[in-house]
């Protein structure tokens, strides 16, 4: 199941200030929908004029580390994401 989180798209500051956000939502899903929360993968899909740039996926823990994308952190920042939290146990 993939759940996206429109009130967290914007920029990648905005996601990073917004974790803990983020993490309520994979802890009060998962525990409501008996899925076990560690098993949540959250994806990012950077998005720049309609086209895909970025597909990532973080592991529950969420350690997001902008260097470790595979595009620089200031084009991030430059352009739309969307966010999903994907809970594999579960039909998409």
């Amino acid at each position: 199941m993939c759940v996206p989180l429109a009130e967290l798209n914007g920029s990648l500051d905005d996601l990073c200030a917004n974790i803990r956000k983020l993490q309520g939502f994979i802890d009060k899903y998962g525990k409501s929908a008996g899925v076990n929360k560690d098993d949540a993968n959250v994806g990012i899909i950077i998005v720049n004029p309609g086209k895909k740039i970025v597909d990532m996926s973080f592991s529950q823990n969420l350690g997001i580390d902008k260097m470790k994308v595979n595009s620089s952190a200031e084009e991030l920042r430059k352009n739309k994401f969307t966010v999903t939290v994907h809970f594999p146990s579960t039909p998409f």
